[in-house]
């Protein structure tokens, strides 16, 4: 008969799949989280939601087990928290526990058997928002504790009961997140650790050979901590010990790829996950003005937004994951789709530090304790690259878009200054306050505090900052000063002075000629470099020369001291800066001084000439 349906065919597709079936005592309910452990939902059944011993995940001995017939409250959160269990679920979880622990602690029950009434969560946010006012409780315990009690109500359908919970604000702003690590005192020694580590490991990888102890132990800086912290006898042979032991704990391959990391972490800034979930085949290389190692993955808290994780422009962050490459693709036998950073389990198998309870960085910040260095995370890295990016340019948008982040959340974290600015700040206004209160001069003494907590870079670092920018203009000053600019600052001031004395110049012709104004300026840069060091010190001594023969000392008495002074402060400042090249400058000028001091009458002679 035309237009009769056709039968439909009982495929496996068109069959209804079965139910799932959960398990029916509350001992089975169980979830493991990748990366943190399983969630027990048997702590709920008791009074005050008890913890478990971490070897057997049994209740521990002596715990008192008041049961408080809450098996419909197990079943129900066992059934929500078991779909697209992640770590946020974790979370989640542990934020239930604590409001549970806290209904318990004040005897409060379900009212008509619901555990999450509104009467009851809106006392828990009370009771919250009261004890962070008397500073008891942080607002971060807070924020996470109603997150999951709002996920709760949301998968119960109770989106509107969601909405009307408090906002809790200055959770971010009051927290205590990680600091940037300082350029100078923190991360230079904790990158010099690092690589010094990977290169003994990388070396011992390729002739399938163990180190007697772990490379990142350092003799000199374990027995400077010891002298700090008054270590002796068998607490320092502890100390050292530890180096040993860390060897025996896993598989050899794991030292190296830990170490690999926590050099990644330095150089991007990315969190465990996605860079644990990196596979070798991820990596590749992308031309954008100049070469840069870029990873192709997402960052999931943030709606799986594609994120540029760049290794950076210099050589060093390039030899390093070629390096890492090569042994990565040995360790998975040549396998692309094997994890860049894989973790070797103890019967051979391998997985990812997304899957291990224990982060990559935890046994290596016990040595570096140990070291007195910083520990590692990848956000404290982060924040320091950001610090850094944002201290160059000045721009929050760069530094936005760098780290994937709000220009809201870059203004907030950034916009008024770090941490180890605001300490330079301080400790020149202190500096200064003291100088003052000595009898020593206002003027005098706020330049001296001014260069004495001054940045001062190294030549590498200045090159890598005036990298693509214009540098026909740059010189090195009489001083031994830089001048990013030096048709400007002074330049235009001399230009007006030459044209009343009927000299016209044209803007091409004018540079700038007053070296002695070099640190008003904001064109300058202070650069231990042993060229720029010479200088300074042949200008100091031809100064102090000077003050010894009045007679063809042209120059105020005021102005002497306030610029040796700031000469003083500064040559300190290279002397900390780059000890090597400060020595190297001192026999430098024990031979000679610079051509341009080669006699008391020289500081004159530049007078008459630049002024």
């Amino acid at each position: 008969m035309k237009g009769k349906r056709k039968e439909l065919a009982p495929i496996r597709d068109n069959v209804a799949p079965r139910a799932t079936v959960n398990p029916i005592h509350i001992i089975d309910m169980n979830i493991a989280v990748p990366g943190r452990g399983k969630m027990y939902f048997k702590r709920f059944k008791y009074k005050g939601c008890p913890v478990l011993d971490n070897q057997t995940a049994d209740f521990k001995k002596g715990a008192l087990l008041v049961d408080m017939k809450r098996n419909d409250l197990i079943r129900n959160l066992y059934q929500l928290m078991s779909k697209d269990t992640n770590q946020t679920t974790y979370s989640h979880f542990c934020g239930v526990i604590n409001y549970i622990r806290w209904l318990d602690g004040f005897g409060l029950k379900a009212i008509k058997g619901d555990w999450f009434h509104m009467d009851l969560i809106n006392e828990y946010m009370k009771w919250f928002s009261e004890e962070c006012a008397l500073n008891r409780k942080q607002k971060t315990s807070w924020s996470a504790d109603k997150k999951a009690l709002s996920w709760v109500l949301k998968q119960l359908n109770r989106s509107l009961d969601a909405k009307s919970l408090p906002s809790v604000k200055g959770a971010t702003v009051g927290n205590n997140s990680y600091q940037a690590h300082d350029l100078e005192t923190e991360l230079k020694p904790l990158a010099k650790s690092l690589f010094k580590a990977y290169k003994s490991l990388l070396k011992h990888f390729k002739e399938s050979t163990l180190p007697e102890r772990h490379p990142l132990y350092d003799e000199e800086l374990l027995n400077k901590v010891a002298i700090e912290r008054g270590l002796k006898g068998n607490k320092l042979v502890g100390q050292k010990a530890a180096f040993k032991k860390a060897l025996q704990k896993s598989d050899a391959r794991n030292h190296i790829v830990r170490i690999a990391m926590m050099i990644t972490y330095m150089f991007t800034g990315i969190n465990t996950n996605p860079l644990a979930k990196l596979k070798i085949s991820d990596i590749y290389f992308k031309e954008v003005q100049g070469g840069k190692y870029i990873f192709d993955s997402s960052k999931g808290r943030a709606r799986n937004q594609e994120q540029d994780n760049s290794l950076g422009f210099n050589k060093h962050a390039k030899e390093f994951i070629e390096s890492w490459l090569s042994v990565a693709k040995t360790m998975a036998e040549g396998d692309i789709s094997a994890p860049v950073f894989p973790y070797f389990k103890q019967d051979g198998s391998v997985t990812t530090y997304d899957a291990v309870i224990n982060s990559p960085q935890a046994c290596i910040n016990k040595l570096l304790e140990k070291l007195g260095l910083p520990t590692i995370n990848p956000s404290r890295f982060r924040k320091s690259k950001l610090d850094t990016l944002f201290r160059v340019t000045q721009s929050v948008y760069l530094v936005a878009m760098s780290g994937n982040n709000s220009i809201n959340v870059v203004a907030r974290n950034y916009v008024h200054g770090t941490k180890t600015e605001h300490q330079n700040n301080l400790g020149a206004a202190m500096d200064a306050k003291y100088a003052i209160a000595n009898g020593k001069e206002i003027k005098a003494a706020t330049e001296a505090a001014k260069y004495k907590f001054a940045d001062v870079l190294d030549n590498y670092e200045y090159e890598h900052l005036r990298a693509g920018k214009d540098r026909n203009n740059e010189s090195r000053t009489p001083l031994g000063v830089r001048c990013n600019d030096n048709k400007k600052g002074s330049a235009s001031i001399i230009r007006k002075l030459l044209k009343k004395e009927g000299v016209d110049t044209t803007v091409e012709e004018s540079i700038c000629t007053d070296f002695l104004s070099c640190f008003e300026c904001e064109y300058h840069a202070l650069v231990a470099d042993v060229m720029d060091i010479w200088l300074m010190l042949s200008f100091k001594e031809t100064l102090q020369q000077l003050q010894q023969l009045p007679a063809v000392n042209s120059m105020p008495e005021k102005r002497y001291t306030w610029l040796f002074n700031i000469i003083e402060s500064i040559l300190k400042r290279f002397k900390e800066k780059s000890s090597s090249n400060f020595l190297l400058a001192e026999e430098k000028i024990k031979e000679a001084a610079h051509p341009l001091y080669n006699n008391v009458y020289s500081l004159n002679d530049l007078f008459e000439v630049f002024s």
